[in-house]
């Protein structure tokens, strides 16, 4: 054999050693990989919900997976979103996690961005410090700043409304935000929603009323707090719209009580006769602002009032109400209001003595949403 020959044989021998030795040694890493890809990141039934914060590199995310166990090995977790073209797919956000899931499942989700949704529902006639508290408890953003935003001129201003708070612009509904998110983002959408849900003929409808936005909201908010029954807000509204043009007071219980930090429980005498701007005992004509953040049947009630004769309503204590049009009609009605709650007082009391039970008592006066006769 001549050297040349030797030479090639001795040359292929090597790179067959070479493959062997190369096949041997990458083969437990291999059979890692292997085994990375078809086990969860814990043998246990959990769920790792955390954040990956914006501009984190894919490397840290998978170091983030890891120590959250929701992979088990950083390394073969990036070499996984090399493989898949994936490196630079990656979203920031906050994610939910199975431990059950499998390294390609986690790096699916990361890269369709899917994301923990946060719902907040806001209960139509919710205040401002009702919409704030629910979402700080949803963790999406502080009740202060909140807050200082609803009140803040020029932030009102930016937003088109002519009005000294964002009270009655928060339009109530479900709404759905992915974190992070701020407080300007979460009432830019609700102003949205607000404007969205306005009637098509409000402008018109307004100007034939002589009446500004703001007061229309302010209407609907009271309507919003008055009503019960969805059918009665026309009504309600035709009441109030009588009451404003031949300048009589609207009387409305839930105004006596808007500016009390805090307030809960029944209205009182003693509420109806206290001084505030937005007390319609005490004043004429609308509130300087709404009440409350009406939605969109309060609206368009306050808009599209149903032309009756009626100055008066008193609750019957089911959600509806009683409507008259003299006072002496209405002094009726709140006889008879009166008399059921009486009746309904002493069933109550009778069956928390029967034998078995325990006997309690309470003394609070409540006064509901009918206007009591002048």
């Amino acid at each position: 054999m001549s050297a040349l020959k030797r030479a090639g044989v001795a040359f292929v021998s090597f790179c067959v050693a070479a493959c062997c030795l190369f096949v041997l040694a990458a083969t437990p890493i291999l059979l890692h990989f292997w085994l990375f890809l078809r086990l969860p990141g814990k043998p246990a039934v959990e769920t790792r919900q955390f954040f990956i914060p914006p501009k984190t590199g894919a490397f840290g995310i998978a170091q983030l997976l890891e120590s959250q166990e929701v992979v088990r090995d950083a390394r073969a977790f990036y070499l996984l979103a090399w493989l898949k073209n994936s490196l630079h797919r990656l979203q920031a956000g906050e994610y939910a996690f199975s431990t059950l899931m499998t390294p390609e499942q986690v790096l699916d989700q990361i890269v369709n961005g899917r994301v923990v949704i946060h719902a907040a529902t806001l209960p139509e006639g919710s205040t401002i410090w009702d919409i704030a508290r629910i979402y700080e408890q949803k963790g999406l953003a502080t009740s202060d700043e909140l807050l200082d935003l609803a009140g803040n001129p020029d932030f009102i201003r930016e937003l088109g409304i002519k009005s000294p708070s964002l009270e009655g612009y928060l339009f109530p509904q479900t709404y759905q935000f992915k974190k992070p998110i701020d407080a300007a983002a979460i009432i830019r959408a609700m102003v949205k929603e607000f404007r969205r849900n306005l009637p098509d003929d409000w402008e018109r409808r307004a100007r034939e009323a002589g009446m500004t936005l703001n007061q229309v909201v302010t209407l609907a908010s009271i309507i919003e707090k008055e009503a019960v029954v969805d059918s009665e807000r026309p009504i309600i509204a035709g009441v109030f719209h009588n009451r404003l043009k031949i300048n009589m007071p609207l009387q409305s219980d839930p105004t006596a009580v808007y500016d009390i930090p805090g307030f809960s429980g029944p209205v009182s005498s003693t509420h109806l006769g206290r001084q505030s701007p937005y007390n319609t005992y005490r004043i004429k004509g609308l509130p300087p602002g709404p009440i409350c953040n009406p939605g969109a049947k309060s609206l368009r009630a306050a808009l599209h009032p149903e032309k009756v004769t009626f100055l008066y309503f008193v609750s019957n204590n089911d959600g509806t109400h009683s409507f008259s049009t003299t006072a002496d009609e209405h002094r009726r009605a709140v006889g008879r209001y009166r008399d059921l709650k009486t009746n309904v007082a002493a069933e109550k009391e009778s069956a928390q003595t029967a034998p078995g039970t325990e006997s309690s008592a309470g003394n609070s006066v409540e006064i509901q949403n009918g206007k009591p006769a002048p």
